[in-house]
C-alpha cells in the first residue's frame, strides 16, 4: 500500500467520522459487503479493459460528477477515438449462489441486473415519456432496466460461488463440488487459485441481446407484465449459459478477453 492510499483512507475516515481501527469490521458487515464489492467491480472492469484495449484506439474511464447528468446511470465509459462513439457499460456481479448444473450437463449462471433504487411513482411518471414507454408498463417493471439505459452489461461470475456463512453470517467464498468441477472445466484446476480465476472470468453482452423480445426468446416473469414475450425490459437475472462440451458461454455473452472485437462490432455498425 502506498502512502497516497493510506492518506486517502485516513482522510475518508476523518471526513465521515469512522473509527479507522474499525474500518475493516465496518466493511465486513453483511449488509455492506455486496454494495462495496459491486462498486469496486467497476474499477476492476476499468483496469481489465485498459489492459485489453489499445490506448491509441480506446479510452476507458469513469464518469465524472459533472458529466453524470448526461451519462445517466453509467458505470464505465468506453470511447472509440476514430469514430468518436461512446459505449456505456453497466457492471453487474453474478447472483450469489446463482450457479446451477442441469441433468443434461449444461450450466447456467444468473447475473443480478436490476436497479439499486426501485422507481417511485413520481419517477415513473417522469421517465416514461422520456423512454417512450407507457407509464403502466414502466410501473410494472419499476426495478428493471431498458435497453436505453446502457449499451453493454459486463459481469464476473465469481460472486455466484460466495455464500453467507450460517454461523458467522459473513460473506465467504465457498464453492460446492459441482461448482469446483465447473471452474475446473473452464480451465482452473487448482483450488487455491479458483477464487481469483472465477472473479477474473468476466463476460460482456449487448443490452439489446438481453431484453425480453421475440428475437432473444427471453420471456418476462413479472406478474404485472402485460406483454411477457416482447415487453423490452431486461430480466432481473439474465442467464449465462455454458453448453456441456464448451468452455465459452453461449451467445450473447462473450469473454471480456475478446472485448476489442466485440466493441468494434458495435461502434462500426
Amino acid at each position: 500500500m502506498t502512502a497516497e492510499w493510506r492518506d486517502k483512507i485516513v482522510e475518508y475516515c476523518q471526513e465521515y467520522q469512522i473509527p479507522i481501527e474499525y474500518l475493516a469490521d465496518t466493511l465486513c458487515e453483511p449488509k455492506v459487503v455486496p454494495m462495496i464489492r459491486g462498486k469496486a467491480f467497476e474499477y476492476s472492469v476499468i483496469q481489465r479493459l485498459q489492459a485489453i484495449l489499445p490506448a491509441n484506439e480506446w479510452i476507458v474511464n469513469k464518469v465524472t460528477a459533472g458529466e453524470e447528468a448526461f451519462y445517466h446511470d453509467t458505470d464505465v465509459r468506453v470511447f472509440h477515438k476514430r469514430t468518436g462513439r461512446t459505449l456505456r457499460l453497466e457492471c453487474k456481479l453474478a447472483k450469489k449462489e446463482g450457479y446451477h448444473r442441469f441433468p443434461d450437463g449444461h450450466s447456467e449462471i444468473r447475473v443480478k441486473c436490476m436497479r439499486s433504487r426501485t422507481l417511485g411513482d413520481a419517477k415513473v411518471k417522469e421517465l416514461a415519456p422520456k423512454l417512450g414507454i407507457q407509464q403502466e408498463a414502466l410501473a410494472a417493471h419499476r426495478d428493471q432496466y431498458v435497453a436505453a439505459d446502457f449499451d453493454v452489461v459486463v459481469t464476473s461470475i465469481g460472486n455466484t460461488f460466495y455464500r453467507t456463512d450460517s454461523i458467522s453470517h459473513l460473506y465467504v467464498w465457498k464453492p460446492r463440488k459441482a461448482e469446483q468441477e465447473f471452474l475446473g472445466k473452464l480451465g482452473c484446476t487448482s483450488p487455491d487459485s479458483q477464487k481469483d480465476f472465477a472473479f477474473n472470468s468476466m463476460f460482456v453482452a449487448k443490452t439489446n441481446d438481453l431484453i425480453v423480445s421475440p428475437s432473444t426468446r427471453v420471456v418476462c416473469t413479472k406478474k404485472a407484465c402485460s406483454n411477457k414475450s416482447d415487453c423490452g425490459f431486461i430480466p432481473n437475472y439474465p442467464i449465462i449459459k455454458f453448453e456441456p462440451a464448451s468452455i465459452d458461454p453461449a451467445s450473447p455473452w462473450v469473454s471480456i478477453d475478446k472485448s476489442q472485437t466485440f466493441f468494434k462490432s458495435m461502434v462500426l455498425a
